[in-house]
């Protein structure tokens, strides 16, 4: 709400304000009658108290606005009705004293009813403006995220293409992977861009990405238990997050356990300092019969999944540590705000 439209709506603002407002324009309608009291004919004694009963409730509100009302009228009565000077009762005083009430009651209520309206338009224009440009910002962050994950896929199918280079035979297999990969990552992009998932907590964004990518590998023969804070993570780095966690488990599952043969996989995320993140997932399968080897060394190649955690790790500004002596256990750390 603008400053010009909150002063339209109620400028005077502050309880001991806004009743003085009263008592100040009650003693000005009360002042402006005496003024011209010469220059009226009996009869009007209200006259110059329904001016200042309409402005102190455009001013000052409602409640001032009543305030105002009953000392006008408390000052008419005395001062302006015979018997003048007292507040004596009859039928004619009654008569004027309900016509007054009734003028300035509609009076109130007509202008706190139209100020309400006003408020309440102002303020939809206000959420309105807000939804436009958090839906412009989730726009631009779509945008921001498809460009990231073609990216991704890119770089996933150039790594595919070297080892189908290396073995023509494992064409069937590598495409096969790649496919399985892109649509677990689609599934993944439409379950965090969702409107209705927004107010999900993280831990149940996990259970919701966990399921997807047993779905994609059928996989429910795996138990995956799930133990994690419900951290505040930017949708930008959630989507990083959510495809490192399911890259880890789609791992476990192809390499960890026989076909078919139950397993257990455990997820934690814990707050290890001010504003650090520990992502841990263990299987309880095979482990690995040799650790991978870096990237620039000798040795075993690293496999395409875990290069493409590295990346993801790389993406989080997290440090990635893999250990495969019982079962495999990945862990991440990265900061829980963007640096």
């Amino acid at each position: 709400m603008t400053w010009l439209q909150r002063a339209f709506l109620q400028p005077i603002r502050g309880t001991l304000p806004r009743y003085g407002t009263a008592i100040l324009f009650a003693g000005l309608g009360a002042g402006a009658r005496f003024l011209v009291d010469a220059m009226l004919p009996s009869g009007f004694p209200f006259l110059t108290f329904f001016p200042v009963v309409i402005l102190c409730t455009f001013l000052a509100g409602r409640g001032p606005g009543v305030v105002c009302a009953m000392l006008s009228g408390l000052a008419a009565w005395f001062w302006f009705i015979p018997p003048l000077g007292s507040f004596d009762t009859n039928g004619r005083v009654l008569t004027a004293l309900l016509f007054y009430a009734v003028v300035v009651a509609v009076d109130i209520a007509l202008i706190d009813g139209l100020l309400q309206r006003q408020q309440k338009l102002v303020e939809s224009q206000r959420k309105l403006g807000e939804m436009a440009e958090h839906q412009t910002l989730l726009f631009k962050e779509l945008q921001h995220r498809v460009a990231n994950n073609l990216a991704s896929i890119a770089s996933m199918l150039r790594l595919q293409r070297r080892r189908i280079e290396r073995d023509p035979s494992s064409a069937l297999a590598v495409v096969d992977s790649a496919n399985a990969r892109i649509e677990l990552m689609g599934r993944v992009h439409r379950q965090l861009y969702d409107p209705a998932a927004r107010d999900l907590s993280l831990p149940d964004q996990f259970r919701h990405v966990i399921q997807q990518a047993q779905d994609v590998a059928g996989a429910s023969h795996v138990q995956v238990t799930v133990d994690a804070i419900d951290a505040r993570i930017s949708v930008d780095r959630m989507m990083t997050l959510m495809l490192l966690v399911t890259e880890v488990l789609t791992n476990s599952i192809k390499h960890a356990f026989a076909p078919g043969q139950p397993g257990e996989v455990r997820l934690a995320l814990e707050r290890t300092a001010l504003q650090t993140l520990r992502l841990t997932v263990a299987d309880n399968g095979c482990g690995m019969t040799e650790a991978p080897a870096p990237e620039t060394g000798t040795g075993r190649p690293l496999g395409l999944g875990t290069t493409i955690i590295k990346g993801f790790a790389a993406q989080l500004n997290g440090t990635l540590h893999v250990d495969g002596r019982h079962g495999v256990t990945t862990v991440v750390e990265f900061p829980e705000e963007s640096p």
